[in-house]
This record gives structure tokens, sequence and C-alpha cells, in this order.
């Protein structure tokens, strides 16, 4: 449990890190289901605003909660823990 708990906040270190803005890839976006499922609700919300800003957005409050609710929504359902976040956009 120890080492997933690590792994999931090592994940969400890099993301916000400012590795979103490498040369072309969101690395926000590759986030796993898996990972995103096991983060506290203020790490998905760093994650998403970190996606959404690497795709060029200022995102506003709005925006973030909806795109979380969809992040959780894929994860859920359609999605396998291996897929990436960004696959809410189809």
């Amino acid at each position: 449990m120890k080492k997933k708990l690590a792994a999931t906040t090592l994940a969400a270190l890099i993301t916000l890190t400012g590795l979103t803005g490498c040369s072309g890839g969101n690395k926000a976006g590759d986030t796993t289901c898996k990972d995103y499922k096991a983060m506290s609700s203020s790490q998905k919300k760093d994650v998403i605003t970190a996606y959404l800003k690497a795709k060029g957005k200022e995102p506003a409050n709005g925006e973030i909660t909806l795109n979380q609710l969809s992040a959780s929504a894929y994860c859920a359902t359609a999605g396998r823990d291996s897929d990436p976040i960004r696959k809410i956009e189809g």
C-alpha cells in the first residue's frame, strides 16, 4: 500500500513540476486511470489543471470541475487502469 501511495504521489509531483510543458506532450494527460483513481481530490484537481494548462488554456474553476468529473466517470466506466486520462476527449 505504501508503494502504491508513493508511486501515485511521485506521478503527481512529476506532473506538477512543470514537465507538462515539454515539447510534444501533455504529461498530466498521461496520468493513468489507476493513478488518477488513487489520488486525493486536491491531487486530481492539480492534475486536471495542469492538463488543461498544457493544452494552452487558463481554465476556470467550472471547467476544472467538469473535467475532473469527466475523468472520474471515464475511469470508472470505459477506461482501463492503464488508460491515460487524456482519453476523456474521445
